[in-house]
């Protein structure tokens, strides 16, 4: 198998706030783009030809991948789902088999190794990559039983959790795939009684199809991680699970060109560092466990780094800044004066003074000193959200605050837990911030005062 589709078209409405000034594929994983990250992994592990269906956005998906040299590009000029674009990619395919993959999967290249190997080996006409239902999640879009030879025995549209979910990753005979997802009726048919699928198809069920009619189709678990990036909470477990199985597969420290790290640094006994080329950790600083460095990045001046952090290339984290634990830092980033952060943040973000944030921070986001995030209600519950219209509790990081790409606060902001804050927004000083805030909005608190006279006779002068 030489030859893949990529499917980057849609719109990815359900990532707000994250989706509006960018494709939501183009997001980054530890700080490489989605569909960027999908296709270097595809490329090695054998798969030299690679077709992108573009959409929405289409110049963004572009520009993360022109670059690469065997991948094409062909648009979807209309909105008309994942089986039209994945039909549209089909007809640039010269080869007997093909790969298919929506652009918004993270997982590991060991994973995608595995299908295609297994595709081979087992002489399959087709394949479905699975991955467990995730802890909290009672259904999935798309679940597969499979039998214990690995035979897929029925593929159900908002099936149970007892069955592995569709993985976003298929192999199959290019013209049995294109003959059957030109079958697809536009909206998902194996449904159970009182379920009301959208007026939208879905890749699955064309798998469904041909083993109902005697084509014998393969399913592989994911070897060790795999995330649809859907809504923003799972762009930061895409994120911290891509770290980790990152770190965990260091082996020992490695000290690219020029890089350094003083004698005077504290440094775990079992902490394994990689430093890019002109990486810096600098006297009196405490690095509690393995830690990615980027090329030029600077951890000075007292900083602090949690277990298993990864900082991305020029940023500085110094004055006694700290990263917590499994904290994802992009590049030209600033943590700086007592600042805490935990969570994921994208590139040029600053924390220049005295705030404390547990968040998923987008581009170029300005945080004012003294701002800090609520973790915990006091109920002890995960905040409500609304998602494309639908209320729903997310399954992980539900109490971190999501901070749209280009905005900003003043000082002293408060965000309690789970609140999301739109892209192009600002929120002005003192705000307390109960709910979401759209996008292109500034906030302002209103204060009323109250002004009596006062004066040492208050005080029986």
């Amino acid at each position: 198998m030489n030859s893949a589709v990529i499917l980057a078209a849609g719109e990815g409405a359900r990532a707000w706030p994250f989706s509006g000034v960018r494709q939501k594929v183009t997001v980054p994983i530890v700080n490489v783009p989605m569909v960027r990250r999908l296709a270097l992994d595809l490329q090695a592990v054998g798969i030299d030809d690679i077709v992108t269906v573009v959409g929405h956005r289409a110049e963004a998906v572009r520009a993360c991948l022109a670059d690469l040299t065997g991948v094409r590009f062909v648009e979807q000029r209309e909105r008309t789902g994942p089986v039209a674009a994945a039909l549209l990619g089909l007809e640039a395919i010269s080869s007997d088999m093909v790969l298919v993959c929506c652009g918004d999967i993270v997982t590991s290249r060991e994973t995608l190794a595995d299908v295609v190997e297994t595709f081979e080996s087992r002489r399959a006409e087709a394949l479905l990559l699975t991955a467990p239902c995730p802890p909290g999640l009672t259904a999935s879009r798309m679940t597969v039983e499979v039998e214990p030879d690995g035979l897929v025995r029925g593929i159900y549209g908002r099936g149970g959790f007892d069955h592995p979910r569709f993985g976003g990753v298929a192999a199959a005979a290019t013209d049995t795939l294109r003959r059957y997802l030109a079958r697809d009726p536009g909206i998902v048919a194996n449904v159970g009684v009182g379920s009301m699928p959208p007026a939208e198809g879905h890749l699955g069920y064309a798998f469904d199809l041909m083993r109902r009619e005697g084509i014998e189709v393969h399913a592989v678990m994911a070897q060790d991680f795999l995330v649809d990036v859907d809504k923003p909470w799972h762009i930061v477990e895409a994120n911290r699970k891509a770290a980790q199985h990152a770190l965990d597969r260091l082996e020992s420290t490695v000290i690219g060109e020029g890089a350094s790290i003083d004698d005077g640094a504290d440094i775990a006994v079992d902490a394994k560092l990689w430093l890019g080329p002109g990486a810096r950790i600098g006297k009196g600083c405490l690095i509690n466990g393995s830690a990615v460095l980027g090329a030029g990045a600077q951890v000075i001046g007292g900083a602090i780094l949690g277990r298993d952090v990864t900082v991305g290339a020029r940023t500085r984290c110094e004055r006694y800044a700290q990263a917590g634990d499994g904290a994802v830092i992009g590049a030209d980033c600033v943590l700086s004066h007592c600042a805490e952060f935990s969570g994921v943040m994208f590139d040029v973000v600053y924390l220049y003074h005295y705030c404390s944030l547990s968040a998923l921070a987008g581009t170029h986001v300005d945080i004012g000193a003294a701002t800090v995030c609520g973790t915990w209600r006091f109920d002890d519950s995960v905040k409500t959200q609304q998602v494309a219209g639908v209320k729903e509790k997310p399954e992980c990081y539900g109490s971190m605050t999501y901070l749209g790409d280009y905005s900003r606060t003043g000082v002293n902001v408060t965000f309690m837990p789970g609140v999301k804050v739109g892209h192009y927004t600002c929120v002005g000083g003192g705000a307390i911030v109960y709910d979401d805030v759209p996008e292109r909005t500034m906030l302002l608190p209103k204060q009323e005062h109250l002004l009596k006279p006062w004066g040492p006779e208050k005080y029986g002068w």
